[in-house]
């Protein structure tokens, strides 16, 4: 898991390449502008999607995690709590992976991380690693933003 601002990781040397190249595209594209909808880096390998959507308390999201893809939330405008945590605390799964869409769930967290993202603020979540987007401590509240997936194929490339 990473924590940055949009701007600062799509320029870090220590990143993987093939991370700051979808950052650096996702700038490219003005995403204060762009409508909501999915938009192509690289096919489905590297791909964004933007979306305006509403918080909900923290414990009713669902925690979720990835196997293909790494995931890179970006907060445009609102704020959002991310419950993350490693996925070795005998968690129980919520019902058979989904292959198809790369998404499987869990009935709970364990011990877990809160990271509050605001506008221009990015969490990285590789493939594993449990996590609850979209998430308020407080009242719930209007959030745009972007999801972006990294196929984990391309990290060593």
């Amino acid at each position: 898991m990473i924590i940055d601002k949009l701007e600062n990781a799509a320029h870090n040397p220590v990143y993987p390449t093939v991370i700051r190249h979808a950052l650096q595209a996702i700038i490219a594209n003005r995403p204060q502008q762009l409508a909501n909808g999915k938009y192509p880096i690289e096919g489905e390998l590297i791909y964004f999607s933007v979306f305006d959507g509403k918080t909900k308390p923290l414990e009713e999201q669902r925690p979720e995690l990835h196997a293909r893809y790494i995931d890179v939330h970006i907060v445009l405008e609102g704020e959002e709590i991310i419950g993350a945590a490693p996925v070795e605390q005998q968690q129980q799964q919520d019902g058979v992976f989904d292959e198809q869409n790369d998404i499987g769930f869990y009935k709970n967290m364990g011990c877990e991380t809160l990271i509050k993202l605001q506008p221009g603020d990015l969490t990285i979540l590789f493939p594993g690693e449990l996590h609850r987007p979209m998430a308020t401590l407080n009242e719930p509240a209007a959030l745009r933003k972007i999801v972006a997936k990294i196929d984990v194929s391309l990290i060593n490339r």
